[in-house]
This record gives C-alpha cells, sequence and structure tokens, in this order.
C-alpha cells in the first residue's frame, strides 16, 4: 500500500468495472436522499394548499444556484484529487481538498450576502408576484444558511474522490431522514408540539438536517481522522495551479446546473402564462419525481468521474475507455427498466403531491408529463454519460456545451409547440424533444472525443509535478 492508502483507494485504483459499480450503487443511494430532501419539503408543504407548493417550486431554482456553485466546487475538487491520487501524489490531493474548502466558504459568503440583498426583486422576477410572501419565508432561511448547504455538498465530492462512497452516502441518508423527521414539527404543530412557522420551517427542517450531515463528515476528517485526505488549513495559502485545476471543471459544471436552473425559472414563466400557478405546480413537482428517476443516470456519472480521472492520473488510458463504455452500457439498461416501471405506475407516483383536495386536480397532467419523461429518459443517458467524461478528463468546457444544448433546445420547442396546440400537452412534448436530440448531439461529441483522446491522451496528461 502507497503512502496514506486506504481500502477505499485501493478499490478506486483498481478495476474499472468493479469501481464503478462499488461506487454507484452508494452514490444511486445517497443521491436519492439528497433529492429526497426536496421531496420531502414538498409533501409536508403540500397540506398548506397549492400557493405554497407553488412557492416550494419558485424557490428550487434559488435553492439550485447555491447547489450548483457548491457542487461544481466538489466536482471540480473530485477530479483534481482523484487525479493526484492516480499520480501517487498524496501532498497535491490534500492539497486540493484544502483549497476547495477555502473556495467553498469564500463563494458560499457571497452568495448569502448577495441573494440575501436581492432576494425579493429576484423572487418577483421568477414570476413569484402573486405568492411572493411564501416565496421569500421559504427562501430567506436557505440564502442564509448557505454556507452549511455548500459546504455539506462539498464534503460528499470529496468523500467519493477517495472512493469512500459509502461514507458520502451515509450523509445523505442521514439528512433525509432527520430531515423527514423534523419537517412536520418545523412547520406544523403535530399533536400540540411543534414549532408552526408554515413554510419556512420546512426551509429550516432541510438546514438544520444538512449541518448535522455536514458535522459527521468533519468528525471523519479530524477526529477520528482515518480518511485518506488529510485536511489541514494551517498556514493556508492559495496554489494557482491547484485552483485552475479545480476552476476548469469546477467553473464549467457550476454553469451547468446554473443553466439548468435559469431553464427552469424559464419554463416557470412559461407555464405561468400558459396554466398559471396550477401549471407551475404541475411541471416542478413532476420534474422532482423524474429528477429522482434520472439518478441512476447521474450516479453511474458521478462515479465515474473520480475512477475515470484516477485512471486518467496513472496513465492507464485503457482503462477511462472501459470505464466509460461499461458505464454507458449499463445506464442505458438502467434508464429503459426505470422508463417501463414508469410508465405502469406514474398514476401512483403522482399521488404523493396529490393526495389533498385542493391538489387532486393537478394529478391528470402530471401523469401525462411523466408518461413524457418515459420516452427522453432512456436517451439522456448517452448525453450524461458523455459529460461526465469531459468532466473526469478535465474538459468541463466541452461538459458545459453539452448541457447547454441538451436544456436550451428544449426552450423554443416548447414555445413553438404551445402556439401550435395550445395546451400543456404540447409543452410536455416539446420537453421530451428537447431532452431527446440535445443527448443524442452530446453522446455523438463524447464518443469524438474519446476517440481523439485515445490517440493523444499522453498530450492532455499534466505534469507529475509533485505539489510540496
Amino acid at each position: 500500500m502507497g503512502e496514506g492508502m486506504t481500502k477505499d483507494v485501493e478499490k478506486l485504483l483498481g478495476d474499472p468495472k468493479r469501481a464503478i459499480v462499488l461506487m454507484m450503487v452508494p452514490v444511486i443511494i445517497a443521491m436519492t436522499f439528497q433529492s429526497l430532501n426536496s421531496i420531502i419539503n414538498s409533501v409536508w408543504v403540500a397540506g398548506l394548499g397549492p400557493s405554497a407548493l407553488a412557492a416550494v417550486g419558485l424557490v428550487f431554482p434559488v435553492f439550485f444556484i447555491i447547489i450548483a456553485v457548491g457542487n461544481g466546487i466538489g466536482v471540480g475538487a473530485s477530479q483534481t484529487v482523484a487525479l493526484h491520487i492516480g499520480m501517487g501524489d498524496k501532498r497535491g490531493a490534500d492539497k486540493s481538498a484544502a483549497q476547495a474548502i477555502m473556495l467553498t466558504i469564500i463563494a458560499s459568503a457571497i452568495i448569502a450576502v448577495v441573494l440575501g440583498i436581492f432576494l425579493r426583486p429576484l423572487l418577483m422576477l421568477m414570476g413569484g408576484g402573486n405568492i411572493i410572501d411564501e416565496c421569500y419565508e421559504y427562501a430567506l432561511p436557505i440564502v442564509v444558511f448557505s454556507p452549511i448547504v455548500m459546504l455539506s455538498s462539498l464534503f460528499s465530492n470529496l468523500l467519493r474522490s477517495e472512493g469512500a462512497a459509502k461514507r458520502s452516502m451515509f450523509i445523505q441518508v442521514l439528512t433525509a431522514c432527520i430531515n423527514l423527521v423534523i419537517d412536520p414539527f418545523f412547520i406544523y404543530q403535530p399533536f400540540g408540539f411543534g414549532l408552526g412557522w408554515g413554510i419556512a420551517g420546512a426551509a429550516a427542517g432541510t438546514v438544520v438536517s444538512m449541518f448535522i450531515g455536514l458535522s459527521v463528515a468533519l468528525y471523519w476528517f479530524k477526529v477520528k481522522n482515518d480518511t485518506y485526505l488529510k485536511i489541514s488549513l494551517k498556514g493556508f495559502r492559495f496554489d494557482r495551479k491547484i485552483d485552475r485545476m479545480i476552476f476548469r471543471v469546477g467553473i464549467p459544471a457550476s454553469l451547468e446546473l446554473m443553466i439548468i436552473s435559469l431553464v427552469s425559472i424559464v419554463m416557470n414563466i412559461i407555464l405561468i402564462g400558459a396554466g398559471g400557478d396550477d401549471a407551475v405546480a404541475i411541471y416542478t413537482s413532476s420534474w422532482r419525481i423524474i429528477s429522482i428517476l434520472m439518478i441512476p443516470l447521474m450516479a453511474t456519472g458521478g462515479a465515474m468521474v473520480p475512477v475515470c480521472a484516477a485512471a486518467f492520473g496513472a496513465r492507464r488510458f485503457d482503462r477511462v475507455r472501459e470505464a466509460y463504455r461499461y458505464t454507458l452500457k449499463l445506464v442505458v439498461i438502467i434508464m429503459l427498466a426505470i422508463s417501463i416501471v414508469t410508465a405502469l405506475t406514474a398514476q401512483y407516483m403522482a399521488t404523493i403531491f396529490t393526495y389533498t383536495e385542493a391538489t387532486f386536480h393537478l394529478r391528470a397532467e402530471m401523469v401525462a408529463l411523466l408518461h413524457f419523461g418515459c420516452i427522453f429518459l432512456p436517451f439522456a443517458s448517452w448525453g450524461a454519460t458523455a459529460s461526465a467524461l469531459f468532466q473526469s478528463l478535465g474538459m468541463g468546457t466541452k461538459s458545459l456545451i453539452s448541457t447547454l444544448v441538451r436544456n436550451l433546445v428544449q426552450i423554443p420547442l416548447c414555445i413553438f409547440l404551445f402556439s401550435v396546440g395550445g395546451n400543456l400537452g404540447f409543452i410536455w412534448l416539446g420537453v421530451a424533444l428537447g431532452e431527446i436530440v440535445g443527448s443524442l448531439l452530446a453522446g455523438l461529441w463524447g464518443e469524438s472525443i474519446l476517440g481523439n483522446f485515445m490517440k493523444h491522451a499522453e498530450k492532455y496528461h499534466p505534469k507529475e509535478e509533485k505539489t510540496v
């Protein structure tokens, strides 16, 4: 075993197929529970009525912006750390983790201040005019405590970067379970107990649960001290080389999620004009379900990034290709199975958001959108796996362009088809066609880049200068 080597790192550097599977399953579970934090809020808030449910949906892009920056730094750090692990440079891996923590602290502080100042005007711009008070009450706690949200995401990525996917999974499971238990006591006063803060309580419950999860991660790194990465901020100084490596993947990754968030905002505006608050509630609630259905797709990509980056760092370029091919086949099979199951159970899935008399009338359209999701999910596998390949090789800009195409193409399609058909079903068709076309283009580009990489891999590899 090398310097500070752990069993998780050995698995990361071993057979890529085995490493993908061992990483993928915990990441799927982790992402599922991470998504449940948002779902849990919507489920409990649905009891407050359609306005509260729509407010959670309208605020989600703001929450997503915070997650985007944190996850972007996290993905950049994951690729950079795994690359140094593959190169056998433990000091570089440790230093990369410390750099990412400081970058996250600074970025989260700026976001908290800027969004805090402009929050109400931003929510108005996003279409929250009729329910601005509910939107503001829900968004404010999340914005103020954005450092907790972003650091929680970062530490999950750092654990994955050293192959400790099970620990990352534990944090997400713990966070979601705590949120599930405390949310009703923050929102309502069940059995005469609780804070009764309404929609603001849902946001507060999310922040508290994330803080507990973050505390567990800090315990592993600083108290139990049994992780591969040894993080110390003593005598910290920014390292331009490492920062560039993190930003090369991190900034495009952040922009990718921001693009998704901006597309959500534009879609909300389109839907308000097409069907009012009900249309927004249908789209945002259904998309949460679709996002959960896409977790295996995103998780396999998330598992592939450190595996391919470590192989790239170790100059095992054949393993990069092997991991990509295996991931793509695996995720296509999984998403086909999920699409079939969803087509058969969409009615029941929609029930979790339409269990009250006030929201029952939304169910039929939610089911329709879920059925359109069944069509495009298998196609999305190719585009998302190609993006993960780009990130693992440090080609963040290519991943950004891929995501840009996949998301922006649906906007004009939705507008055009609605102008032709005049009902929400044509907007759902536009969403499906946009995902299919964008994913096919991204997948074809990924094949081209992989072929070029295998021919000229050495020129892409960073110089092996040990970090001091």
